[in-house]
């Protein structure tokens, strides 16, 4: 959980701008580990559908793979929705946020064959120890902590006090808006996967 708030705060705390689609980036963290790191012996009966170029790749991977696979997923995303999404401000960028959230829920449901749908995703091996947990949440409050002090982060904090002065002062507001929508992408996705392995089902 401090992994989840510290990542959606890196975009929202920064740039003054609420965000309700870092859920979807923890969502899209959680099954993209799972799908990893599923137990084998149970692909074949919770997954039958599952496309062959992924059932390839699917399961009996170790968490760390299945963390870097997520972090891969994640990112992408993130930058794909990013680019159009930097460009907003205000309540705007508040409401497209809304609307990726609503993109990744309706995708997750209606990818069956792949997430199960609605129904219950079971299997995921349950790996996530208190130490574990307790190393990504350091690791998610260094980097928000840095990124923060950071020639960007002061930037796109003084567009988020005053963006017509921050632009009058050199500040490429699209860009630093990209890089902390990424940057807390990556860290709720990472939230996403320690909470998928450790309630091994969602």
């Amino acid at each position: 959980y401090v992994s989840a708030v510290v990542g959606m705060q890196i975009y929202s705390g920064n740039s003054g701008i609420i965000s309700f689609g870092h859920a979807g980036f923890m969502a899209l963290g959680a099954y993209g580990s799972a799908l990893l790191t599923i137990q084998p012996a149970v692909i074949s009966t919770s997954l039958p559908n599952l496309p062959h170029w992924l059932a390839a790749i699917a399961g009996g991977q170790s968490l760390l793979v299945g963390l870097a696979g997520a972090m891969v997923v994640v990112g992408l995303v993130a930058v794909l929705f990013g680019l159009p999404l930097a460009r907003l401000g205000g309540s705007a960028a508040s409401i497209a946020t809304l609307g990726f959230l609503v993109i990744v829920h309706v995708t997750l449901v209606a990818s069956t064959d792949i997430t199960r749908g609605s129904q219950t995703f079971f299997g995921v091996p349950r790996g996530v120890s208190a130490f574990a947990a307790l190393a990504v949440a350091l690791c998610a409050v260094a980097v928000a902590r840095i990124y923060r002090g950071t020639r960007g982060g002061l930037a796109l904090r003084a567009a988020r006090e005053d963006e017509i002065a921050a632009r009058a002062s050199g500040v490429n507001v699209v860009r630093q808006r990209l890089v902390a929508w990424v940057l807390g992408a990556l860290v709720s996705g990472a939230a996403g996967v320690l909470l998928a392995h450790f309630l091994g089902a969602l």
